[in-house]
Protein backbone atom coordinates (compact mmCIF):
# COMPACT_ATOMS: atom_id res chain seq x y z
CA UNK A 1 0.00 0.00 0.00
CA UNK A 2 1.29 3.43 -0.79
CA UNK A 3 -0.56 5.14 2.72
CA UNK A 4 0.46 3.60 6.26
CA UNK A 5 -2.66 1.69 7.85
CA UNK A 6 -2.34 4.00 10.32
CA UNK A 7 -3.09 7.23 8.86
CA UNK A 8 -6.69 8.08 8.64
CA UNK A 9 -6.97 9.25 4.68
CA UNK A 10 -9.92 11.39 5.41
CA UNK A 11 -8.03 12.85 7.84
CA UNK A 12 -4.88 13.43 6.22
CA UNK A 13 -6.84 14.89 3.01
CA UNK A 14 -8.49 17.27 5.23
CA UNK A 15 -5.11 18.50 7.09
CA UNK A 16 -3.34 18.45 3.71
CA UNK A 17 -6.18 21.12 2.15
CA UNK A 18 -5.87 23.29 5.13
CA UNK A 19 -2.17 23.72 5.29
CA UNK A 20 -2.31 24.30 1.53
CA UNK A 21 -4.99 26.88 2.06
CA UNK A 22 -3.10 28.23 5.14
CA UNK A 23 -0.14 28.47 3.11
CA UNK A 24 -1.06 30.10 0.11
CA UNK A 25 -3.36 33.22 1.95
CA UNK A 26 -2.41 36.43 0.33
CA UNK A 27 0.28 33.99 -2.12
CA UNK A 28 3.64 33.76 0.01
CA UNK A 29 7.01 35.49 -1.54
CA UNK A 30 8.66 31.82 -0.72
CA UNK A 31 7.83 28.30 -1.15
CA UNK A 32 9.51 25.55 1.47
CA UNK A 33 7.82 22.64 -0.44
CA UNK A 34 10.05 23.57 -3.50
CA UNK A 35 13.59 22.15 -3.49
CA UNK A 36 16.36 24.99 -4.22
CA UNK A 37 18.06 24.45 -7.64
CA UNK A 38 20.73 22.02 -7.60
CA UNK A 39 24.24 22.34 -8.77
CA UNK A 40 24.20 21.86 -12.52
CA UNK A 41 20.64 21.54 -13.00
CA UNK A 42 18.49 23.44 -15.81
CA UNK A 43 15.79 25.22 -13.85
CA UNK A 44 12.61 25.80 -16.22
CA UNK A 45 9.78 27.70 -15.50
CA UNK A 46 6.30 27.99 -17.11
CA UNK A 47 3.62 30.06 -16.59
CA UNK A 48 0.73 28.95 -18.53
CA UNK A 49 -3.20 28.45 -18.79
CA UNK A 50 -6.36 30.69 -18.85
CA UNK A 51 -9.83 30.34 -19.52
CA UNK A 52 -9.38 30.58 -22.68
CA UNK A 53 -6.18 28.26 -23.00
CA UNK A 54 -5.66 24.87 -21.96
CA UNK A 55 -2.44 24.99 -20.06
CA UNK A 56 -2.46 21.58 -18.66
CA UNK A 57 -2.08 20.52 -22.03
CA UNK A 58 0.72 23.18 -22.70
CA UNK A 59 2.44 22.32 -19.88
CA UNK A 60 2.21 18.58 -20.76
CA UNK A 61 3.39 18.84 -24.31
CA UNK A 62 6.11 21.46 -23.53
CA UNK A 63 7.14 19.16 -20.40
CA UNK A 64 7.23 15.90 -22.94
CA UNK A 65 9.18 18.43 -25.57
CA UNK A 66 12.00 19.32 -23.07
CA UNK A 67 12.40 15.81 -21.27
CA UNK A 68 15.20 14.33 -23.33
CA UNK A 69 17.09 17.50 -22.29
CA UNK A 70 16.53 16.78 -18.29
CA UNK A 71 15.55 19.87 -17.28
CA UNK A 72 13.66 20.59 -14.56
CA UNK A 73 10.19 22.18 -15.65
CA UNK A 74 8.22 23.57 -12.89
CA UNK A 75 4.35 24.86 -14.43
CA UNK A 76 2.24 27.56 -12.77
CA UNK A 77 -1.16 29.15 -13.66
CA UNK A 78 -1.04 31.62 -10.92
CA UNK A 79 1.38 34.95 -12.23
CA UNK A 80 1.49 35.77 -8.05
CA UNK A 81 3.30 32.58 -7.71
CA UNK A 82 6.23 34.43 -10.31
CA UNK A 83 8.10 36.08 -7.43
CA UNK A 84 11.42 38.00 -8.29
CA UNK A 85 12.74 35.33 -5.76
CA UNK A 86 11.56 32.64 -7.55
CA UNK A 87 12.75 33.74 -11.19
CA UNK A 88 16.07 34.85 -9.40
CA UNK A 89 18.19 31.27 -10.70
CA UNK A 90 15.77 30.36 -13.37
CA UNK A 91 17.74 29.37 -16.72
CA UNK A 92 14.32 29.92 -18.93
CA UNK A 93 10.94 31.56 -18.32
CA UNK A 94 8.54 30.82 -20.84
CA UNK A 95 4.91 32.75 -20.70
CA UNK A 96 1.43 31.99 -22.43
CA UNK A 97 -0.46 34.53 -21.12
CA UNK A 98 -2.35 37.60 -22.32
CA UNK A 99 -2.52 40.98 -20.75
CA UNK A 100 -6.26 40.76 -19.73
CA UNK A 101 -8.35 39.66 -17.07
CA UNK A 102 -7.35 36.25 -15.95
CA UNK A 103 -8.53 34.33 -13.23
CA UNK A 104 -6.34 33.01 -10.28
CA UNK A 105 -5.62 30.02 -8.69
CA UNK A 106 -7.93 29.05 -6.01
CA UNK A 107 -6.89 26.56 -3.02
CA UNK A 108 -10.06 25.07 -2.28
CA UNK A 109 -11.35 22.04 -3.36
CA UNK A 110 -14.47 23.05 -4.60
CA UNK A 111 -15.02 26.48 -6.05
CA UNK A 112 -18.12 28.13 -6.39
CA UNK A 113 -17.30 31.87 -6.46
CA UNK A 114 -14.66 32.35 -9.38
CA UNK A 115 -11.34 33.44 -7.92
CA UNK A 116 -10.27 36.88 -8.67
CA UNK A 117 -7.49 37.83 -11.25
CA UNK A 118 -4.25 36.51 -10.74
CA UNK A 119 -2.80 40.23 -11.44
CA UNK A 120 -1.25 39.53 -14.45
CA UNK A 121 0.83 41.30 -15.57
CA UNK A 122 1.98 43.02 -12.41
CA UNK A 123 4.32 46.19 -12.63
CA UNK A 124 6.75 43.42 -9.86
CA UNK A 125 6.24 40.36 -12.58
CA UNK A 126 7.28 43.19 -15.82
CA UNK A 127 10.23 44.51 -14.19
CA UNK A 128 11.06 41.14 -12.94
CA UNK A 129 11.66 39.47 -16.40
CA UNK A 130 13.07 42.72 -17.89
CA UNK A 131 15.58 42.43 -15.31
CA UNK A 132 16.31 38.79 -15.10
CA UNK A 133 16.56 38.68 -19.10
CA UNK A 134 18.52 41.82 -19.85
CA UNK A 135 20.88 41.77 -16.47
CA UNK A 136 21.13 38.10 -15.74
CA UNK A 137 21.06 36.30 -18.81
CA UNK A 138 17.99 34.61 -18.58
CA UNK A 139 16.45 33.17 -22.06
CA UNK A 140 13.05 34.05 -22.52
CA UNK A 141 10.00 32.34 -24.53
CA UNK A 142 6.68 34.32 -25.43
CA UNK A 143 4.65 32.07 -26.85
CA UNK A 144 1.12 32.57 -28.41
CA UNK A 145 -0.93 35.37 -26.55
CA UNK A 146 2.41 36.71 -24.57
CA UNK A 147 2.56 39.48 -27.38
CA UNK A 148 -0.81 40.86 -26.46
CA UNK A 149 0.07 43.06 -23.34
CA UNK A 150 -0.05 46.38 -24.99
CA UNK A 151 -0.33 48.09 -21.60
CA UNK A 152 3.04 46.98 -21.00
CA UNK A 153 5.32 48.98 -23.20
CA UNK A 154 8.50 48.40 -21.00
CA UNK A 155 7.83 44.72 -21.99
CA UNK A 156 6.89 45.37 -25.39
CA UNK A 157 10.16 47.02 -25.52
CA UNK A 158 11.62 43.74 -23.89
CA UNK A 159 10.23 41.58 -26.86
CA UNK A 160 11.13 43.76 -29.56
CA UNK A 161 7.57 44.22 -30.99
CA UNK A 162 4.55 45.56 -31.79
CA UNK A 163 1.75 43.42 -31.37
CA UNK A 164 -1.11 42.65 -34.10
CA UNK A 165 -4.32 41.00 -32.91
CA UNK A 166 -5.42 38.03 -34.24
CA UNK A 167 -8.44 37.63 -36.22
CA UNK A 168 -10.98 34.04 -36.63
CA UNK A 169 -9.91 30.80 -34.97
CA UNK A 170 -9.15 28.93 -38.75
CA UNK A 171 -6.52 27.08 -40.50
CA UNK A 172 -2.88 29.26 -40.36
CA UNK A 173 -0.31 28.49 -43.11
CA UNK A 174 3.26 28.79 -42.01
CA UNK A 175 5.72 29.80 -44.46
CA UNK A 176 9.32 31.61 -45.14
CA UNK A 177 10.57 30.00 -42.01
CA UNK A 178 14.45 31.76 -41.99
CA UNK A 179 16.90 29.29 -43.60
CA UNK A 180 20.20 31.25 -41.84
CA UNK A 181 19.12 30.91 -38.48
CA UNK A 182 19.63 27.53 -36.44
CA UNK A 183 16.16 27.72 -34.58
CA UNK A 184 14.35 27.68 -38.10
CA UNK A 185 16.78 26.38 -40.50
CA UNK A 186 15.46 22.83 -42.33
CA UNK A 187 12.04 23.89 -41.35
CA UNK A 188 9.49 23.67 -44.39
CA UNK A 189 5.94 24.92 -44.91
CA UNK A 190 2.85 23.35 -43.11
CA UNK A 191 -0.49 24.32 -41.96
CA UNK A 192 -1.72 24.21 -38.07
CA UNK A 193 -5.82 24.20 -37.75
CA UNK A 194 -7.96 25.38 -35.41
CA UNK A 195 -4.96 28.40 -34.43
CA UNK A 196 -4.96 32.50 -34.51
CA UNK A 197 -2.96 34.16 -36.54
CA UNK A 198 -1.29 36.73 -34.52
CA UNK A 199 1.30 39.04 -35.96
CA UNK A 200 4.22 41.26 -35.28
CA UNK A 201 6.05 44.00 -36.26
CA UNK A 202 9.69 43.93 -35.57
CA UNK A 203 10.32 47.28 -33.88
CA UNK A 204 14.16 46.17 -32.54
CA UNK A 205 16.40 46.61 -35.01
CA UNK A 206 18.33 43.51 -33.71
CA UNK A 207 15.43 41.40 -34.31
CA UNK A 208 15.04 38.41 -36.46
CA UNK A 209 12.33 36.84 -38.12
CA UNK A 210 12.20 33.29 -38.17
CA UNK A 211 8.84 32.79 -40.18
CA UNK A 212 5.67 34.15 -41.60
CA UNK A 213 2.13 33.00 -41.10
CA UNK A 214 -1.04 33.49 -43.28
CA UNK A 215 -4.52 32.72 -42.06
CA UNK A 216 -6.53 30.95 -44.66
CA UNK A 217 -9.72 33.03 -43.62
CA UNK A 218 -8.90 36.66 -42.90
CA UNK A 219 -5.53 36.21 -45.68
CA UNK A 220 -3.60 38.40 -42.85
CA UNK A 221 0.15 37.57 -43.60
CA UNK A 222 2.25 38.72 -40.33
CA UNK A 223 5.40 37.86 -39.48
CA UNK A 224 4.62 35.29 -36.40
CA UNK A 225 7.84 34.22 -35.02
CA UNK A 226 10.96 35.97 -34.16
CA UNK A 227 14.03 35.91 -31.93
CA UNK A 228 16.50 38.71 -30.49
CA UNK A 229 19.45 39.56 -28.06
CA UNK A 230 18.45 42.02 -25.13
CA UNK A 231 20.90 42.78 -23.10
CA UNK A 232 22.58 40.04 -21.65
CA UNK A 233 19.55 37.76 -22.60
CA UNK A 234 17.89 36.03 -25.49
CA UNK A 235 14.40 36.05 -26.31
CA UNK A 236 12.50 33.77 -28.71
CA UNK A 237 8.58 34.64 -29.95
CA UNK A 238 6.23 32.05 -31.12
CA UNK A 239 2.91 33.64 -31.94
CA UNK A 240 0.90 30.28 -32.67
CA UNK A 241 -0.28 27.75 -29.89
CA UNK A 242 -4.29 28.57 -29.71
CA UNK A 243 -4.73 25.06 -29.64
CA UNK A 244 -3.54 21.69 -29.19
CA UNK A 245 -2.51 21.14 -32.52
CA UNK A 246 0.21 23.42 -32.37
CA UNK A 247 1.33 22.00 -28.87
CA UNK A 248 1.36 18.36 -30.52
CA UNK A 249 2.31 19.19 -34.35
CA UNK A 250 6.26 17.78 -34.56
CA UNK A 251 7.04 20.43 -37.13
CA UNK A 252 5.96 23.72 -34.44
CA UNK A 253 7.47 21.55 -31.30
CA UNK A 254 10.54 21.96 -33.19
CA UNK A 255 10.46 25.62 -32.83
CA UNK A 256 10.08 24.97 -29.22
CA UNK A 257 13.01 22.84 -28.68
CA UNK A 258 15.08 24.62 -30.74
CA UNK A 259 14.15 27.98 -29.27
CA UNK A 260 14.80 26.82 -25.85
CA UNK A 261 17.87 26.10 -26.39
CA UNK A 262 18.93 29.28 -28.43
CA UNK A 263 17.22 31.32 -25.53
CA UNK A 264 19.49 29.82 -22.94
CA UNK A 265 22.62 30.52 -25.48
CA UNK A 266 23.13 26.80 -25.42
CA UNK A 267 24.22 24.07 -28.40
CA UNK A 268 21.00 22.62 -30.18
CA UNK A 269 21.34 19.05 -29.85
CA UNK A 270 19.23 16.87 -32.60
CA UNK A 271 15.27 17.18 -31.18
CA UNK A 272 14.33 14.29 -28.94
Amino acid sequence: MFFNSHINRRGMVKAGLASVASGLVGIPKTYAAIRPKAKGETKVVYLGGDQLHNGLGQSQSLRGCFAPAGWRFLWATDARFLTPEFISDADLLIITRWGGGIQGWSPEPIVEVPPSSDGYMSDELEETIIDNVTNRGMGFMALHCTIWTPDKPRFMELLGIKPMMHGPVQTVHMHNFNQNHPISQGIGDFDLAEDENFGVELINKSAVPLYESTGADDKRHDIAGWCLENGKGRIVGLAAGHSHTAWRDPSYRKLYWRGAHWAMNRDIPPEG
